[in-house]
């Protein structure tokens, strides 16, 4: 079978970081490839190179070598962080680089127009096309990122974590244009940490450990299992979900956060408490609403109806620092756009919600002090970094997301609001953040991941699922993957509309 792309013996460094050790593998053409390993395993780096934006220090890349027709053109990639421009609209960004012209040399704007309101409506998006980027929700982004490398017709497409932050339904009409991509003969790289779905997607896997290629085998010869040992070297254990359930603390006490009745633009009239020691998953289709109600308990959205209450308090809400000084701790939806600082230390972003602890009668910084208290976070929250003064922009993206939910906590919060928090990263991580929220919880913190991971939900007590700015459905356990995504869909079972905490004791 013809060859497609063909890497040998690459190898890449930079700085003290061996990031490839002569890597070779070969795709043919057509076919769909899965590139996995942990976070820092050169994933990334060897997309670069792939991409042409990195050039290797040994080896080669060929891709479409015998192929005379081939050229720049033929190679498409979705990146994990954007590559869009924020002040363009979503049409223009689809069209960058490509736009229709009439004989004039004049750009034909209504057909810009046109051409990114037919990709977007496969979407259910069509309503974007004049919207500009920096006004779009970290999905609509991606969605507008993902339709332009597809609207260029790629023979070659390299996509590195196309689902990051992507809903279940957004998935599967990426996975769908995927699948009619590979009908055409196209040929694809893909990146994930959801070793699920590589399944659907992909007929082959290589995986990657420190920089060196480990494994390429056929999938239908794989398990998950088997991904996993060969990502981390060793067996990895997932969380031991039920025993943590069974233990968790307070789950006979008054809820220490209400919601009730809160009504705002995609939300109506939404319930929802959390009690003490308790993890509770909040879930949804795109646009059903969790993600605003997480805005507004996290102090980003005001409402229009309804009352938060923290320890029977009123939450101020539409003021972040209000409900963070209240005992509120979040994480943002996406780290890259509103997670942390790129050029600050590592110390200093984790550490940005508290600052004034650590400034002197002069109101000066104590970068000792800051970086005691930094330390002792990262032993928590088990971040790799070479010492607190690394800039965080160098880390991986699992350390990425260790400090962006390391700050979360800093200021001691009662109630944790973390929105994606595994997004983006490897097996190994995800335990390491899951065992860290235990131990928040068995601290009696109460926690409420905002997710469409169902990797995220089986670490919950309780799953409330959302649809058209509503609670649909709220499931305990044991409850599957598939009672989720029935649910989601719509399909759950009237929930039970009382508070936590208001229920009989068991």
């Amino acid at each position: 079978m013809p060859q497609a792309i063909v890497v040998d013996q690459v190898s890449k460094a930079f700085g003290p970081t061996q990031a490839l050790s002569q890597v070779s593998l070969t795709v043919n053409r057509g076919e769909s490839r899965a590139l996995i390993g942990k976070n820092g395993a050169g994933k990334s780096t060897l997309m670069s190179i792939l991409t042409g934006l990195t050039e290797p220090d040994s080896g080669s890349v060929r891709v479409l070598a015998d192929d005379a027709d081939a050229g720049a053109s033929t190679v498409g990639c979705v990146y994990q962080r954007s590559t869009l421009i924020p002040a363009a609209t979503a049409a223009e960004n689809i069209a960058l680089a490509r736009f229709p012209r009439s004989r004039a040399g004049l750009i034909r704007w209504p057909e810009v127009t046109r051409q990114a309101t037919e990709l977007l409506a496969e979407w259910e998006y069509a309503d974007l096309a004049d919207t500009p980027v920096e006004q779009l929700e970290p999905l609509e982004r991606k969605v507008v990122e993902i339709c332009r490398v597809l609207s260029q017709g790629p023979r070659v497409l390299l996509l590195d974590e196309p689902t990051a932050g992507l809903d279940r339904g957004a998935s599967q009409r990426l996975f769908g244009h995927i699948e009619k991509a590979r009908a055409r003969g196209v040929t694809i790289i893909y990146v994930s940490h959801h070793l699920h779905e590589i399944f659907e997607v992909c007929d082959s896997v290589s995986v990657l450990r420190d920089g060196r290629l480990v494994l390429t085998d056929q999938l239908t010869r794989m398990t998950v299992p088997d991904l996993v040992d060969a990502m981390v070297g060793e067996a990895a254990a997932g969380p031991a979900v039920a025993g943590r359930r069974e233990s968790a603390p307070g789950l006979s006490r008054p809820p220490v956060l209400v919601a009730a009745g809160v009504t705002a633009p995609k939300l109506n009239g939404v319930d929802l408490g959390l009690r003490p020691g308790e993890c509770v998953g909040l879930t949804g289709l795109d646009g059903a609403g969790h993600m605003q109600l997480a805005e507004v308990l996290t102090g980003q959205r005001p409402i229009e109806a309804g009352t938060v209450t923290l320890d029977g308090r009123p939450l101020p809400l539409g003021d972040i620092r209000g409900c963070l000084q209240a005992g509120i701790g979040f994480t943002p939806e996406d780290r890259h756009i509103s997670g942390y600082v790129p050029a600050l230390s590592v110390a200093e972003n984790a550490t940005l919600t508290i600052m004034s602890r650590f400034a002197n009668r002069f109101r000066l910084i104590s970068g000792g002090r800051r970086d005691a208290f930094y330390s002792r976070l990262a032993d928590e929250w088990n971040i790799k970094a070479y010492g607190a003064a690394q800039l965080t922009e160098e880390l991986s993206g699992g350390n990425q997301q260790k400090v962006v939910l390391a700050r979360s906590v800093a200021t001691d919060p009662k109630v944790l609001v973390l929105v994606n928090p595994t997004a983006g990263v490897d097996v190994s991580a995800k335990n390491s953040i899951y065992g860290t929220i235990e131990a928040l919880r068995r601290d009696g913190r109460a926690v409420l991941i905002v997710t469409s991971d169902d990797a995220d939900l089986e670490v919950c007590d309780r799953v409330v699922v959302m649809v058209h700015g509503e609670v649909s459905a709220e499931l305990r356990h044991p409850f599957t993957e598939g009672m989720i995504a029935a649910a989601v869909q719509g399909g759950g079972a009237v929930p039970d509309r009382r508070l936590p905490g208001e229920e009989d004791s068991q």
